[in-house]
């Protein structure tokens, strides 16, 4: 039998299976109606498995109409026939025994009858949530594996490109190395191309980290907020004050640098004012460091602080809501302080992260220790 006609059946199954028991419950029942000379009983009787197994024949029309693929609607119709063995069988086996045992057993056919019918409908409900958790399991599943995919090729054709990139700032900053301008402008070039490496390279680090998928280990908060305030003092006007403790171990990984990028970003971005300056304070607490990131800019609304970096926000909270994210996925907070430390007005975004253990932190690395600012 051909695939796809093999799973279509599974509705017509279904129905075929409801529709032989509802004429044999009728058939039977008609037969008791005649012998008894009476249609109370047997009626009664007749509704109790004729329409159950009704109900297996109108489930079978909606499984046909459901938007489950041809396969999990199949996977639907064994469920259903199994419950029909099921509980067919089991009761089966108690009419047996007492059979064996010489006993009275009386309407055993109306019993199996019974048995049949509603085993097909528990049979069908339990198969229906089955199919649809393994049809969304596995869409999951192939959206996982486009997205991983995607990311991996995106990734090549990325550090391809910035390849080319790095090699023609590193020929201007030769060939111009008596215009200064032009040098430091082709530094600038390289040493952002530097950092988009270090993006790409930990990309299939934040994509586990979203998933939930990630392994946590000991990072350096004060470090890496050092290396965020000088790159991006280094790349833009704005003035990058740090006041930083030696050391700051949490509990995170690569893509902590992710977090601190984006907030300073985010706080040059969205200074308007002709001095721009932002300030980066870690406090190293007994349980937990705190990141603080302040600006003189315009700051957020009171109303607007609440859902700036929640999903679906109608302010440009896009560098907020990475933060946001991967901050939560580390088992910490984010949230926008009321007050401005950075100026006038201006906002200031608190982020709360676990402190990494005291061994786990001793094993910190040389190069993660903090950059003074």
């Amino acid at each position: 039998m051909d695939t796809h006609r093999r799973w279509g059946v599974g509705p017509l199954a279904v129905a075929s299976v409801g529709a032989v028991l509802a004429a044999t419950a009728l058939v039977h029942h008609a037969a008791e109606a005649a012998t008894l000379d009476s249609l109370r009983g047997p009626a009664i009787a007749l509704l109790v498995d004729g329409a159950p197994a009704v109900g297996l024949v109108y489930a079978g029309y909606r499984l046909e109409h459901t938007d489950l693929d041809a396969e999990y609607q199949w996977l639907v119709a064994v469920w259903s026939l199994g419950g029909v063995v099921v509980f067919t069988g089991a009761v089966g086996l108690t009419i047996g025994v007492r059979l064996l045992e010489d006993r009275v057993v009386s309407e055993p056919a109306f019993t199996l009858l019974v048995a049949a019918s509603f085993g097909g409908l528990a049979g069908v409900v339990a198969g229906y949530y089955r199919a649809r958790a393994v049809a969304d399991a596995t869409r999951a599943q192939r959206a996982g594996d486009a997205l991983a995919f995607v990311n991996g090729l995106v990734r090549h054709d990325l550090r391809n490109d910035m390849q080319v990139i790095r090699a023609y700032a590193g020929e201007i900053e030769d060939a111009d190395a008596e215009d200064d301008e032009v040098a430091d402008h082709a530094a600038v070039v390289r040493e952002k191309t530097e950092e988009a490496f270090e993006r790409i390279e930990t990309a299939g680090s934040l994509a586990k980290t979203v998933a939930g998928e990630a392994e946590y280990e000991p990072v350096d908060l004060a470090a890496v907020a050092g290396d965020a305030a000088a790159s991006v003092e280094a790349a833009t006007a704005a003035t990058v004050r740090t006041d930083l403790p030696e050391r700051a171990p949490v509990v995170a990984n690569a893509g902590l640098r992710s977090v601190v990028d984006n907030l300073v970003e985010n706080a040059v971005e969205h200074n308007d004012s002709a001095d721009p300056h932002v300030a980066l304070t870690v406090e190293d607490g007994d349980d937990a460091v705190t990141l603080t990131v302040s600006d003189n800019g315009p700051g957020f609304a009171p109303d607007e602080r609440p859902t700036v970096y929640r999903p679906g926000a109608e302010t440009d909270g896009g560098g907020l809501r990475i933060a946001a994210t991967l901050v939560d996925r580390y088992g910490g907070d984010l949230r926008i302080a009321d007050d401005g430390r950075g100026g006038d007005d201006g906002a200031t975004v608190v982020v709360t992260l676990p402190r990494a253990d005291a061994d786990d932190a001793a094993a910190l690395r040389p190069d993660q220790r903090a950059v003074g600012g």
